[in-house]
């Protein structure tokens, strides 16, 4: 299922790849703990808005944050192809509610691009970088700015 764009002698990286509202985004397969459908969320009281509740994933306590609010969208409506991205944060595994999960994908690190100036504008540093796939641009989340408490939309 993994697709591939690079000769054998080049460096690549594996990014799981994902859809964010109207954005296709991806992360470094090595911040991705699980893919899952556990959508069965507790709500946590007075929690920011991004904040969707919190799971248990085999006896782990995850908090579950709607990317697309993060991202500053409208909240992600639950869904059959709704997915829960397990990341692997500094402190914590958290758990990031996305649209759809499409592919682990294999791109040479040279042809990641820098994030074009008008995500850069609309999102400032929550994409480190963007690789062109069939004709779109994935955008490669900064997982590490996503997660702190500076970007609270």
């Amino acid at each position: 299922m993994s697709q591939s764009v690079a000769t054998s002698s080049e460096q690549l990286t594996q990014l799981a790849v994902f859809h964010v509202g109207r954005y296709i985004c991806a992360l470094s397969i090595e911040r991705v703990q699980e893919i899952n459908k556990n959508l069965l969320l507790t709500p946590v009281h007075e929690a920011p808005a991004y904040v969707r509740g919190i799971i248990n994933l085999r006896g782990n306590v995850v908090t579950v944050i709607d990317l697309r609010r993060k991202l500053g969208l409208e909240p992600i409506e639950l869904g059959p192809t709704t997915r829960n991205v397990i990341v692997k944060s500094d402190r914590e595994m958290v758990g990031l509610l996305v649209d759809a999960v499409d592919d682990i994908i294999d791109v040479p690190h040279a042809t990641i691009l820098p994030t074009p100036a008008h995500l850069a504008k609309e999102l400032g540093e929550s994409f480190e970088g963007v690789v062109p796939l069939n004709n779109e641009l994935v955008a490669i989340l900064e997982l590490d700015h996503l997660l702190s408490d500076r970007t609270s939309h």
